[in-house]
């Protein structure tokens, strides 16, 4: 599959950064540049994934919020711990866990952790979601067994991604968190295989609700118009590392 919104994005490329970035990290063990480059996605990508589910909370109080652990009062208390659940979860998925049902549900109650009553438990209600009924609560067990096999069992990793990705929201399996469960879930994808995590932006939501109205009307597409945005967003990222790694290797040169 390739990129059709930008042809010049192709997985070679996308290889050919990822093993320069691999290079640098096996012979800069002590280099703190990556853990920087981490502590600051976090912060954005947590503010981006709570925003584009209605959280008001801004990004730099996102980042004080994680680094500090406390609430800020001019936000409600579960816009609070919504902040705080994301990078509960965050952290977990940097230890780069197995994927399976187990799994995601850990990732759920990360997110989750201060509605003790579904956090990691799978809805057991119908729900509709603009109009489009998910599927039953006695479907849900056996969708998300389909789910992790095919992430077990494909090979194309962008290809694989943007379709779990289209296909867990379409199960809907929770009864609240299933779009910053889902895009947790896409990052531990790319972690475990050595990728840079994601981070879709609040300011370009349309484009990513738009993946989810195309795979309605034909998989085929949605799942095209999804990896182009993944792909796209992960070479943005490749690309911010190594000008911050450039940048360090010329200060020591």
């Amino acid at each position: 599959m390739e990129n059709t919104w930008n042809k010049e994005i192709t997985v070679q490329k996308l290889e050919n950064e990822k093993k320069f970035i691999e290079k640098y990290i096996s012979e800069h063990s002590e280099s703190v540049l990556i853990k920087k480059y981490f502590d600051e996605f976090r912060d954005t990508y947590i503010y981006n994934t709570n925003a584009i589910e209605g959280n008001p909370i801004t990004e730099y109080d996102t980042a004080y919020i994680l680094k500090s652990n406390t609430f800020l009062e001019e936000y409600s208390a579960k816009d609070n711990m919504e902040v705080i659940g994301s990078g509960k979860a965050w952290d977990y998925i940097l230890r780069k866990a197995e994927i399976s049902e187990e799994t995601i549900k850990f990732i759920h109650k990360n997110i989750l952790f201060f509605d003790v009553e579904h956090a990691g438990v799978y809805r057991s209600i119908p729900v509709h979601i603009g109009g489009k009924q998910m599927p039953p609560p006695e479907k849900i067990a056996g969708a998300m067994e389909k789910l992790t096999d095919i992430i077990k069992n494909e090979e194309n990793l962008f290809e694989n991604a943007a379709k779990i990705h289209l296909m867990f929201e379409n199960i809907h399996p929770f009864i609240d968190g299933n779009g910053r469960t889902g895009r947790m879930l896409l990052n531990l994808q790319l972690l475990r295989e050595g990728w840079l995590p994601i981070n879709i932006k609040k300011n370009e939501s349309g484009k990513y609700y738009r993946c989810f109205r195309q795979f309605d009307i034909s998989k085929e597409k949605g799942i095209q118009e999804m990896f182009n945005l993944i792909t796209k967003y992960e070479y943005e990222e490749l690309l911010k590392l190594r000008g911050l790694i450039e940048r360090d290797l010329g200060k020591t040169e």
